[in-house]
């Protein structure tokens, strides 16, 4: 006799819940990745997480060997005092020096570390720094599978301690708005236990049944925010996506800001549009973006 219940569908599995158990920390010897790690070393300390200390180096064949052998050694001694503070501080770490093209590479070793978290500056002053967003971070935040909080050369550390003064953490969102950028938005905030703003920004002049449309439409998301336990609201604005954005960040002392992202969106740091790259720019916190897609 045919079994009945072979014929049903299967039921959806469950999203796994997000953790933080691994951070890999792209660190340059730039003043951005040294803010990145600060918090990073504050998230480490709050999750029980390892840090990855990764230096890329591009191929010098300009240089002689003698240069390139003491730079590496510099990279190396910076990279073991590093390792050596996060022991006093009780922070398990291991260090990884690699040659190569910097976005493939890091690439590379959050896939073999099983990293939970990138964290990368950019627009940094440092000798080693890049001018704008750059190649790097642009193939990286396109391309990595694990979320990435990007620092720019205004952010300031300190996530930890702003995370836990309970403001609130920032969704800037696209209309329609994929449910399931929304819902691993979600488990962000239940990490860090704080509530979450969606904004909505809309170019163009205000129009009334325009923003009905779109308060309908968030409404709902929050609702289902609601139901997975985090305390939400939304807020509609009619202008500029990134100044607007940029604004309700210091307006509110938002921790964090979140950026979903499509693996065929660019973060162009040539042209001067594009909302992701604009808000890492000018930020004062960190933008933490993730990819489902």
């Amino acid at each position: 006799m045919a079994n009945p219940s072979a014929s049903l569908p299967e039921s959806p599995q469950p999203r796994p819940h997000y953790a933080i158990r691994k951070i890999l920390v792209a660190h340059d010897g730039s003043s951005a990745a040294e803010t990145a790690l600060k918090d990073a070393i504050g998230l480490a300390q709050e999750f029980g997480a390892e840090i990855v200390l990764a230096r890329v180096e591009l191929p010098g064949a300009e240089f002689s060997g003698t240069a390139l052998a003491a730079g590496k050694a510099e990279d190396i001694s910076d990279l073991e005092r590093i390792q050596r503070e996060l022991s006093q501080e009780g922070i398990k770490s291991h260090i990884l020096l690699r040659t190569g093209v910097v976005g493939d590479t890091l690439f590379d070793i959050s896939h073999k570390e099983r990293s939970d978290l990138l964290m990368l500056g950019a627009y940094g002053h440092g000798r080693r720094d890049r001018q704008a967003l750059g190649s790097t971070a642009e193939h990286l935040l396109r391309s990595i599978p694990c979320p990435a909080i990007t620092y720019g050369p205004e952010t300031e550390p300190g996530l930890m301690k702003r995370l836990k003064e309970g403001r609130p953490i920032l969704l800037p969102i696209p209309m329609p708005c994929p449910e399931c950028d929304v819902e691993f938005a979600g488990q962000i905030a239940s990490l860090f236990h704080s509530p979450l703003e969606l904004l909505h920004v809309i170019q163009g002049p205000h129009v009334a049944h325009t923003r009905s449309k779109h308060e309908k439409a968030c409404h709902e998301l929050v609702r289902g925010l609601e139901e997975q336990g985090v305390k939400a609201c939304c807020t509609i604005f009619f202008g500029v996506p990134e100044v607007f954005i940029h604004a309700v960040a210091v307006e509110r002392s938002a921790p964090l800001i979140l950026m979903p992202l499509q693996r065929r969106d660019r973060l162009s740091s040539i042209t001067s549009d594009n909302v992701a790259a604009q808000i890492i720019r000018r930020s004062r916190v960190p933008v933490m973006s993730y990819r489902l897609d």
